[in-house]
């Protein structure tokens, strides 16, 4: 009787193991991400960055931008040039990164908005993706993002969805952050421009917003190249 009880109680055993495993399994094959704080069983599929050293080290001062949302949801909109200089040359590479920040409540964001010069060209966009095998920086497919130009202003709405089996806008809060880099190449028109961004969130009033009191950049045909730095230009 003990025996037949023992075997019992190892089938179960092997029974739920192979359970786990193939759902882990099954996971990674359907692409399934995970944030760097989430608890083993709770949801899958995170985009973003909640650590400052998942993507490469900004060089810029960090500008905050603004607020978004409501009393019960809202974020604060930050804006670096992560290359550092404010003054380039025409044709070289100017990278930005925008973070989302939630300030209260786990916010739902649809809309993270970057704003920068007509004259530039967008190269990529990337943020940083955790999965089941580590994080690592993922370029972000064009069909998730938009490209508008209105009044000298090009904007680009990115919309990164979250989720393994339903994916729906990614969540930040005062523990995790959405944060994306865009590589630009700076356009020939000379001048100074300003820059900004913003973002659309799941909040009852004041959900949508975008600002320009970001860093500004100055295109000159004189301005040094920076160290390391490598020009897009044709």
């Amino acid at each position: 009787m003990k025996g037949a009880k023992e075997m019992a109680t190892k089938k179960i055993n092997a029974i739920g193991k192979a359970t786990i495993a193939l759902t882990a399994a099954t996971a990674v094959a359907m692409g399934g991400v995970t944030a760097a704080s989430a608890n083993p069983l709770g949801s899958l599929g995170s985009l973003g960055s909640s650590s400052p050293g998942d993507l490469e080290q900004a060089q810029g001062k960090e500008y905050k931008l603004g607020n978004v949302g409501g009393p019960a949801w809202n974020v604060d909109v930050y804006k670096q040039l992560v290359t550092g200089a404010e003054t380039v040359r025409p044709g070289a590479t100017v990278k930005t990164r925008i973070k989302i920040q939630g300030v209260k409540g786990e916010t739902k964001v649809s809309d993270l908005i970057e704003r920068m010069p007509e004259s530039f060209q967008l190269v990529k966009v990337e943020t940083f993706e955790n999965g089941f095998l580590g994080g690592s920086i993922k370029q972000i497919d064009q069909s998730q993002y938009g490209v508008t130009t209105n009044d000298g202003v090009k904007q680009v709405n990115v919309g990164l969805k979250e989720g393994l089996l339903f994916k729906g806008d990614s969540t930040v809060s005062t523990t995790k952050s959405l944060v994306v880099d865009f590589t630009w190449k700076a356009g020939s028109e000379e001048g100074t421009f300003a820059t900004g961004g913003g973002a659309k969130v799941g909040a009852a009033i004041n959900n949508y917003k975008v600002f320009d009191n970001g860093p500004k950049i100055t295109v000159k045909k004189g301005a040094s190249k920076p160290s390391g730095s490598v020009s897009l230009s044709s």
